[in-house]
């Protein structure tokens, strides 16, 4: 069926125009790929017409890229050649028809989309906050595969290029424009007019066409020295390969991959360098780190499509308070203003009410100073934010974020102060991280109107927010702070309300884990280095000193107390002198480090576990095997746990939560999905070797057990995608 790209002929110009039927996007499936081939060969041989306009009929989208379940579906070598090469040609007869072509970008040209606009002789895109051109593939462990490698180094060079596809980033059509990938940017409203115009004015000019690349090819001085000489390229590459190596240590083979095509095509014929891309793609393509990649995609779009609030409760988000004005409640304020949405802070006094408004402030500070934001978006964002110290001037917001010191009769207390203040319908939600959803609602004369909305540190930044649905929230409360989160920017996973909810819940005993490898005197950075280098963002240890030593022993004694003995807290704690401000970690400037110009390992910290007698089973060295699996595989123990008891329904929400919130390297797709990987009964069988040697703390799970009994996996028997 041809019913996903219209063909119009106005004068002497064609207009193709994507709009998928169904569908919020337009992507290049195969089937839009066939009929946008059959344009194609219906164009080529006219002589009628002396432009094509390539356009969508879609609301701020021009095509969002390739069918990301058929890169997902790909499981050979001839089928990603295929695919890819299929893509290549069509991307050729754009580029080799006999008149002038247009791209009119009006919103997302992601991937596959902006390859197609690169195959065109000119393009032009429309501003707006939704206009954003990327080649993000090597996100999900793959290249670009349509051409973009050969044909974007051409527009606008090597290392614009390079920095494109390596971080997969979109530029906005003002940047666009300033490096050259567009060749005109006008107001989106304005786009198919001033479009049409331009195109009017370019083919009625002889060689209109030829003048626009060649002020396109305009190149400054040191871009030519760097990326038109053998040695000048030879540098880029270097520096590339060494970025790599540094960030990536080889766990993300797509970006080798990358800058090996960027290298090889430099200089070569179009054949060439399309079929070096294409071996590229189809080794990428049917890759693990591709597989679970794609998998993280699809998790993170069903996440962004769940909970949606019912329409007899959907309740715009115009204005919020957050109580409680310290490092969180200073971020969190941040996170609306820049929303544009109106927030007060209170706290019981000014000066702690200026400390939050000094957190709002730096986070607008480090956006100016890497350009993100001008001093205009910071006055305006920093006049959304007021301050308060009496309840009153609180008003009347849609949603109240309590943030408060992580105490229960504080917490409680404020509860119940707010909501005598507040509307009937306002939403009141808690940051707590770690303190029980159900027994908070106990305060409230309406514990209906109450779940638990927990932020991750720093919470500008950290994509995750856990909602937890209480047994006495309804629905219409935990709808309403899933689309609050959602409002913010943030991915919510919501949760069921247990001791540490979800991700303290699997994180502390990893944490604690890593704390008793110390106390049988396995050094510091030895337990730091063996999980970094299996993908972690930053060793157990180090991220403990990064929460806060005193932060996490309450956590830790919280889930102890709740959990028993499998999640009994290190002896080491009881030795710090957290109750004095001393050995806290990164914010006392020393822990299980010492945070100095160069950061290394805290002398005191290695003498106190030397002097430490630890009982214990183990005999002879550890080994890097024994140190890597006792923190994961406890994790994994408590996660299956966490599954059997639903305290989220699908292994995917798990996973996606565990990224999100910690770090969990993306690259292996999550716990539960390395778990699968290597085999439950694989796992069940290190448990029980773990347990024999450590106590019943690796004692597997009843769930784990079933698996490997039923030889089933998590993904399996908790699907959801």
């Amino acid at each position: 069926m041809m019913d996903s790209i219209t063909l119009k002929i106005h004068d002497t110009a064609a207009q193709l125009t994507f709009d998928m039927p169904g569908e919020k996007v337009n992507k290049l499936s195969t089937s839009v790929m066939r009929e946008l081939n059959t344009h194609l060969d219906s164009l080529a041989g006219r002589t009628d017409i002396r432009a094509v306009v390539f356009q969508s009929a879609k609301d701020s989208i021009f095509i969002a890229g390739a069918d990301i379940n058929e890169i997902a579906d790909i499981n050979s070598r001839e089928d990603a050649i295929e695919k890819a090469g299929m893509g290549q040609r069509i991307m050729n007869k754009i580029e080799d028809l006999p008149f002038a072509t247009f791209a009119f970008i009006n919103g997302a040209a992601m991937g596959g989309g902006l390859e197609l606009a690169l195959a065109c002789d000119v393009r032009i895109a429309g501003i707006s906050e939704k206009t954003k051109l990327a080649l993000p593939e090597t996100q999900l462990g793959i290249i670009p595969g349509f051409g973009g490698t050969y044909r974007l180094p051409r527009v606008v060079g090597l290392m614009k290029a390079a920095e494109m596809i390596l971080s997969g980033s979109p530029v906005d059509a003002v940047k666009a424009a300033k490096i050259k990938l567009v060749d005109a940017a006008y107001p989106l409203e304005f786009l198919h007019e001033w479009g049409m115009r331009f195109v009017a004015e370019t083919i009625a000019q002889p060689h209109g066409v030829d003048h626009i690349k060649k002020r396109r090819m305009r190149k400054k001085i040191s871009r030519k020295i760097l990326e038109e000489s053998l040695i000048g390229r030879a540098v880029v590459i270097k520096t590339l390969q060494r970025n790599i190596a540094r960030k990536a240590k080889g766990k993300y083979p797509a970006l080798s991959a990358a800058v090996r095509v960027l290298r090889k095509t430099a200089g070569v014929s179009r054949a060439r360098g399309l079929r070096i891309e294409v071996e590229e793609f189809a080794n990428a393509a049917r890759s693990d780190v591709c597989k679970n990649l794609t998998t993280l995609y699809f998790a993170r779009e069903k996440a962004k499509k769940q909970h949606h609030v019912p329409p007899n409760a959907a309740v715009p988000l115009r204005s919020a308070a957050v109580l409680g004005a310290g490092i969180m409640g200073g971020k969190i304020a941040w996170l609306f203003s820049k929303k544009g949405i109106p927030v007060v802070m209170k706290d019981i006094q000014w000066p702690a009410v200026q400390k939050g408004y000094e957190e709002a402030k730096s986070v607008y500070d480090t956006l100016v100073k890497i350009r993100k934001a001008s001093d205009r978006d910071v006055n305006l964002g920093m006049n959304r934010i007021s301050g308060a110290v009496d309840y009153s001037a609180v008003g009347r917001p849609e949603l109240v974020i309590e943030a408060i010191v992580e105490n229960m009769k504080a917490k409680k207390q404020v509860l119940a102060e707010i909501e005598a203040h507040v509307a009937a319908d306002t939403v009141i939600a808690s940051n707590t991280s770690a303190l029980s959803i159900d027994e908070l609602a106990l305060a409230l004369k309406k514990p209906e109107r109450f779940c638990g909305m927990h932020f991750f540190n720093p919470a500008h930044r950290m994509p995750l927010v856990e909602v937890i649905a209480g047994k006495h929230a309804s629905q219409t409360a935990i709808a309403r702070t899933v689309q609050a989160a959602k409002t913010l920017g943030k991915t919510p996973i919501v949760v069921k309300n247990c001791p540490g909810f979800l991700v303290n819940r699997l994180l502390m005993p990893y944490i604690n884990e890593a704390v008793k490898l110390c106390e049988e005197k396995i050094g510091i950075d030895t337990i730091d280095a063996v999980l970094k280098n299996w993908g972690m963002p930053m060793g157990p240890l180090r991220l403990l000193d990064e929460i806060g030593i005193d932060v996490g022993y309450e956590v830790a004694q919280t889930l102890n107390d709740a959990y028993g003995e499998r999640m009994s807290t290190g002896m080491l704690f009881s030795k710090l002198e957290i109750r004095n401000n001393i050995m806290l970690g990164r914010k006392s400037g020393t822990g299980f480090y010492v945070y100095e110009k160069k950061v290394h390992v805290n002398p005191r910290m290695r003498n106190l576990l030397a002097e430490m007698e630890i009982p214990t089973k183990r005999g002879g060295k550890v080994s890097n095997e024994d140190i890597l699996h006792r923190p994961l595989l406890i994790m994994l123990n408590e996660a299956a746990r966490a599954l059997k008891e639903r305290v989220v329904q699908s292994a995917w929400e798990l996973d996606l939560a565990l990224i999100m919130g910690t770090g969990f390297p993306p690259f292996r797709g999550g716990l539960l999905k390395w778990a699968d990987s290597l085999g439950a009964d694989t796992i069940h069988k290190a448990l029980n070797r773990l347990s024999d040697n450590h106590g019943m703390r690796f004692e597997p799970a009843e769930l784990i057990t079933q698996l490997a009994e039923e030889k089933s996996n998590f993904y399996k028997e908790y699907p959801g995608l």
